[in-house]
């Protein structure tokens, strides 16, 4: 099974590469959430997947420029909705497969431990940006700030009971944010940067959580 996966990322990946038609790659950064319910360890090629749709995203980030970054963002919100419809595909079959009404436990975000020190990170990152957005002249944010939230947003779910809940956590404020940004009429091209800074982490800390997992 692990060996059909591979061949599947690799595949859709030089399909990628290889089409000329740019229409397609909305549809091959929606398909590669589902990859993973092909295998007998989703939770492990799920952030595979993950990383490569951000890998994609930045691609697409780079050969639009800044002034299609609207563009990109949508392909980023598209590509949640189908982690999330991958996510609840996973668990109805789960609850269906292993259901028992004398054993069955299903663990939601309130059932792990979260730090309240992790609660208080997250809090002063999403802070400090609020307050960059709306005291930063419209055309120019704070760099230091974004770039302090990334890092932030990228690394405070390894400290969370749940890697997976925490990254949705992070992903959740960001949008909150984002859509802020967009409300308040920050300059696209600054949207765009803010997005582009605080998502370009994200696949290094899931190849990170892949790695621990698989090693340790």
């Amino acid at each position: 099974m692990p060996d059909f996966i591979i061949l599947a990322y690799i595949a859709i990946m030089a399909f990628y590469f290889f089409q000329k038609d740019d229409g397609k790659t909305f549809f091959i950064i929606m398909a590669l959430p589902f990859i993973a319910l092909f295998s007998d360890d989703y939770w492990l090629w799920l952030p595979v997947s993950a990383a490569l749709s951000v890998v994609l995203l930045i691609i697409e980030g780079y050969k639009a420029g800044p002034t299609a970054g609207g563009a990109v963002v949508a392909f980023f919100f598209f590509s949640v909705g189908a982690f999330i419809v991958s996510v609840i595909i996973k668990t109805a079959w789960a609850f269906l497969s292993d259901f028992r009404f004398s054993t069955f436990h299903l663990d939601n975000p309130l059932s792990y431990e979260w730090p309240t020190y992790v609660m208080a990170l997250y809090g002063l990152a999403f802070v400090l940006t609020l307050i960059t957005i709306f005291r930063s002249n419209k055309e120019t944010l704070e760099l230091t700030r974004i770039h302090i939230t990334a890092f932030a947003f990228a690394a405070l779910p390894h400290f969370c009971g749940s890697f997976l809940y925490g990254m949705a956590l992070s992903l959740g404020l960001f949008a909150v944010l984002f859509l802020l940004a967009v409300i308040r009429k920050i300059n696209r091209e600054q949207r765009f940067l803010f997005a582009y800074t605080t998502l370009s982490l994200i696949p290094g800390s899931f190849l990170l959580k892949g790695i621990i997992i698989a090693f340790f």
